[in-house]
């Protein structure tokens, strides 16, 4: 498959590099399929790639400040493997610029968190290995299909050790939250 023709292809897509067992760490995954929303995790199909937010652990009876992303599922009908090579080849190179970017908790309110977390659930034996949240929110103007490309470039470039290195474009810009889950806030 050429990557330039997901410029011009309305539907939804993923990019996967795996470093796991069973797969060339050294190829790219391209996924092409809809999307599709679903309200708990025992709803989803059997097949797909699943974009589990955050806010599922929920299900698990933990508190979670519910940012509204959706949980979704890119149902694959058609699926391509490149070399990480081809990929790389193929990408847009051009730079990507985040306006306005910040985090939605600010360092102090996350140093009392992680402080809060270390005394009461790591001290006492609750536990040694915990997520805490903290999103970084910025705009990308004319953010786009080249745009997400173009990341995903950046992303195989310079991740080092990662499980998997991944962009989705859901296609959906105008979604029940905003605009698509990749660039959720970025218009």
């Amino acid at each position: 498959m050429d990557l330039a023709q997901l410029l011009h292809d309305d539907r939804p897509f993923a990019l996967l590099r795996r470093r796991s067992p069973g797969h060339d760490e050294n190829t790219v995954e391209v996924l092409l399929g809809p999307v599709s929303t679903y309200d708990r995790l025992t709803d989803l199909p059997d097949e797909g790639l699943a974009l589990v937010p955050y806010r599922q652990i929920r299900e698990r009876g933990f508190d979670v400040r519910d940012d509204g992303t959706p949980l979704a599922v890119l149902t694959p009908e058609e699926t391509h493997t490149l070399t990480l090579k081809d990929a790389l080849a193929q990408l847009p190179a051009h730079d990507v610029g985040v306006r306005a970017g910040g985090f939605d908790v600010d360092d102090e309110e996350y140093a009392k968190i992680v402080g809060r977390v270390l005394r009461e659930e790591i001290g006492r034996g609750e536990g040694a290995n915990f997520v805490i949240r903290r999103t970084y929110e910025g705009e990308i103007p004319g953010f786009g299909r080249a745009d997400a490309l173009a990341l995903f470039r950046r992303l195989l470039e310079g991740e080092r050790g990662a499980y998997w290195t991944f962009a989705v474009h859901t296609g959906n810009q105008k979604g029940p939250e905003g605009p698509s889950l990749e660039g959720r806030g970025w218009e």
